[in-house]
Order: structure tokens, then sequence, then C-alpha cells
């Protein structure tokens, strides 16, 4: 794949999480993520153009298990637009780490740079970093969403969940990057609530 190319498409990847939501602010992070818990996820602009504004959501994280799990409620009388589908993400995105929001690390690189090439490695690095947490699925005839996700990793890179509407149904050839917004929540914003 073409690296220039490559990286001009990673921001295209993790900008629309975080440019429509104030949950992403690098001020609201503390130096250290929490545990995870039960965080509420709130609707940000584009579900009202979608007719979800009414949507609720939590989504249950435990970041030393590796494990989330996202439901998402539509208001009594919405619906999905045509072949859309719900998917689940993990953000860095305003995790404090290394330049601006970086999580990046020279760390892992001991046998050369990210993506092989040092200028595509520099080039990402200011880049909040996004992983499908996969589809959420419809329970039955009912207006619930649910999707589950473990990893054989600590969820300690990641500071918040978010769910995307997919207008491609992620049928086919479909674009595996974050579709538009539609929800959010930040992972230790709701730990530190908890702990009051």
């Amino acid at each position: 794949m073409n690296c220039q190319r490559f990286v001009m498409l990673l921001p295209i990847a993790t900008l629309p999480l975080l440019l429509t939501s104030g949950t992403f602010a690098q001020d609201k992070m503390p130096d250290k993520m929490m545990k995870g818990g039960r965080i509420t996820l709130m609707t940000s602009p584009p579900a009202a153009k979608a007719g979800l504004q009414g949507a609720t959501g939590l989504a249950d994280v435990d970041v030393d298990k590796g494990e989330v799990e996202i439901t998402v409620t539509l208001a009594q009388g919405s619906k999905l637009p045509d072949g859309t589908v719900l998917e689940g993400w993990l953000s860095t995105a305003g995790r404090k780490g290394g330049p601006g929001m970086s999580t990046a690390s020279e760390k892992d690189q001991k046998f050369g740079p990210a993506f092989g090439m040092e200028s595509t490695a520099m080039a990402s690095r200011d880049i909040p970093y996004a992983l499908s947490t996969g589809l959420l699925r419809r329970k039955d005839t009912t207006q619930t969403y649910v999707g589950k996700f473990k990893i054989d990793n600590p969820l300690t890179p990641y500071a918040a969940v978010a769910v995307t509407l997919e207008t491609d149904g992620n049928e086919g050839s479909y674009d595996p990057r974050p579709g538009t917004p539609f929800m959010d929540g930040m992972i230790s914003g709701a730990k530190m609530k908890g702990s009051n």
C-alpha cells in the first residue's frame, strides 16, 4: 500500500470520533487510566440528523480483562436508517503519553519504525487510534442493540468508547474505519464518578 496514502487515511479514521463530541477533550483526562466500570454513552450531533436523538446507551468496561459490552436502545418509534449498522469502538483520544494526545511509543519499535517507514511513523504519532469492537446486534425484535468484545490485552491505552453509524452496512468491501459518530463516553470518567 502506498505509505503516503495510508498516512492521509489515518486522520479520517479517528477525526469523526474526535470532532463531534466534547467528551474527548484532553483536559478532562486524568494522567492514569482507571479500571473502567459502567459508562453512560451520550448521543452526538449526527444522531439527530439520522433521527436517533432519543437513543440511550451504556458500556460496561473491564480494563484489566480487556472486555467491553456496549448496549444501545433506540427511542420508541425510531429505527436505524436503511442499510445502516451500529459499530462499537475504543479510542485513545485524549490519552496523554507523547506529543499531543498520542500513545505512540518508540519502546515497541526496537527493530524498525511503525509502518516500516520513519516518516510515516512520525506522522502517525499525533493521530488517536481507534479499535473496532465489532457490530452491535439487535436483540430479537426489541429496540436494543448489543455488542460484546474481548481482547487478550488490557485496555489501558484506551480513553473512550464510541458507537458509529456505518451507512455501508459493513458489507462487501466496506470501509473498516469509523463511520459517522453516534454515541460516546469516557472510560476513566465513569470510574471517577463511581469512586466519589
